[in-house]
């Protein structure tokens, strides 16, 4: 099986160098292409070409839409095509309706709840992907009931922590010490207002390594605050000190903070979450997590502090959510999944 991989964002050696050095947690994309023996274009490929086809898509689209028409011209060369994202699969699948390509076309869903991506499927994209991957329930019914995806191209897997970088134990817990983390609708404002005059410290670190652009407090700080965008290395040593583990998320429709909880989770961490509509499936509220209401600083306040003065039980639950990872959404079984995918996805396409 020949297999491309179409990976959103840049990734490169220095990249694998700072995994090898344990400063960063192993990436799926370079997991999946040493497994599969496969090639891997990302947005080095855009920035290098010099195709008008490629470079209006890029006007156009973005650099997803750019990866897409590579891959795109480079049909031939592959039985299957793995696209890390819907920004690059939908408007590839499309490109492969127009020449009825026989390549197979596993891609995984993060959301399609926006309308901009459900039009794709109104054009009949959904007849070029052969396995759809999502993270949620709610991610699987819109594809399956909504978008009338066939149930047998669409499966529901968990996202994935590195089980081996994310871990217990590498440093000594401080008891007043509240870690929080990520940049993608975060909802700081209630956070900030929940620990208001609370004997904790709390480290918001505020980013992402998939957005660029900053995110700064909207407000000033109290003083058990602080506020700072740390590197994977660091972010995995603030896990490790905190006492608990906090992911406040505005109301949406996506699985917003996913990456994030697991790691915490990973951690061995007793995780407060948000309960938003798309944040489903991973926590098991007061068994592996605890779940509070969006924008509800009152409730949050009340988890921090329950979870605070019951220690031992905000280890168990943490110990609960370290088994569940390895049980569940580990690196290594997300690979191994999505290979299954991949060759389920390519006897689909033999067999149409």
């Amino acid at each position: 099986m020949r297999c491309i991989i179409l990976a959103a964002g840049r990734f490169d050696d220095a990249h694998k160098k700072r995994i090898a050095e344990q400063l960063e947690p192993r990436l799926d994309v370079f997991e999946l292409e040493r497994v599969l023996g496969a090639d891997v274009l990302d947005y080095r490929a855009v920035d290098a070409s010099r195709n008008p086809a490629v470079k209006l898509a890029g006007r156009l689209g973005g650099p997803s839409a750019a990866l897409a028409v590579i891959g795109f011209q480079a049909r031939a060369k592959y039985d299957t095509f793995f696209t890390t994202g819907e920004d690059i699969g939908l408007p590839l699948a499309a490109l492969m309706k127009t020449a009825r390509s026989k390549s197979s076309h596993t891609m995984i869903a993060h959301t399609l709840f926006p309308q901009k991506k459900r039009v794709f499927f109104k054009l009949g994209v959904g007849s070029q992907l052969d396995q759809v991957l999502v993270y949620s329930t709610s991610e699987e019914k819109l594809a399956t009931e909504v978008l009338k995806l066939p149930p047998s191209h669409v499966q529901r897997l968990y996202y994935h922590a590195d089980e081996q970088f994310f871990r217990p134990g590498l440093a000594t817990i401080e008891p007043d010490l509240i870690c929080a983390a990520g940049q993608l609708l975060r909802d700081y404002d209630c956070l900030v207002e929940a620990v208001r005059d609370l004997p904790v410290r709390v480290q918001i670190a505020a980013g992402s390594p998939w957005i660029d652009k900053t995110l700064g407090p909207s407000q000033p700080l109290p003083k058990n605050v602080t506020w700072g965008k740390l590197d994977r290395h660091a972010l995995r040593g603030l896990y490790s000190r905190a006492a608990i583990a906090v992911v406040p998320i505005k109301q949406n429709h996506y699985q917003t903070g996913i990456a994030t909880i697991l790691e915490m989770m990973a951690m061995g961490k007793c995780v407060i979450a948000t309960r938003t509509h798309g944040q489903t499936d991973t926590i098991v509220d007061g068994k592996t997590g605890i779940y509070v209401p969006p924008a509800d600083p009152h409730a949050l306040r009340a988890a921090i502090q329950r979870m605070l003065d019951n220690p031992a039980q905000a280890a168990e639950i943490g110990a609960a959510a370290r088994r569940f990872i390895e049980e569940n959404a580990g690196l290594d079984l997300f690979v191994k999944k999505t290979v299954a995918a991949l060759k389920t996805g390519d006897e689909l396409r033999r067999a149409s």
